[in-house]
């Protein structure tokens, strides 16, 4: 009876701990590439975010309200140490854990997807390959991956740096 109760339990943690594990959050690509195509279109979108989990971050002390940028996060805290005249707009928040992801929505215009795990840039750079985006080194900057595809208007560039990595969609 002791070894049934045993592999039970063990059974148990393996089975809530990988339930636990997988915390990361799925944003389809693919929604955020027609959400590029409707802002380029048609000025008056909502933005998906929401139904994803993410929740919208007012930051009235560094953005004020008339800001074309919105921003929307998972898992984020406030970074003490921004400072508005120094920093860009990425660096109001740090990572709470690897599964921590902001959203930086300008209304007609750019889109930043700010990560800190390498988990994330292989979820959306896969999904890019798949829907015939090529990969290419930036010309100007070596930490710098593009991703193009010939027929569309929307473009990719990924910025790489030791600690964070910064995935901007605009459209041309």
């Amino acid at each position: 009876m002791k070894k049934f109760v045993l592999t039970l339990s063990l059974w148990m943690i393996v089975i809530l701990g990988y339930a636990q594990y997988d915390n990361y959050l799925h944003i389809p690509t693919i929604d955020i590439l027609r959400y590029q195509l409707q802002k380029k279109k048609d000025a008056s979108t909502i933005a998906p975010f929401r139904r994803y989990g993410l929740r919208r971050i007012r930051a009235a002390k560094y953005v004020p309200d008339s800001d074309p940028r919105h921003i929307w996060g998972w898992h984020l805290k406030a970074n003490t140490e921004y400072d508005i005249n120094r920093d860009q707009l990425y660096k109001l928040f740090k990572k709470a854990d690897f599964t921590s992801i902001g959203i930086i929505d300008t209304q007609n215009g750019d889109l930043e997807i700010v990560f800190w795990d390498k988990f994330y840039y292989q979820i959306f750079t896969n999904e890019l390959r798949q829907f015939g985006y090529t990969s290419s080194l930036s010309n100007k900057m070596t930490n710098v991956i593009q991703f193009r595809k010939a027929d569309t208007s929307v473009l990719v560039d990924v910025t790489i740096w030791y600690d964070i990595y910064i995935m901007r969609f605009f459209t041309i």
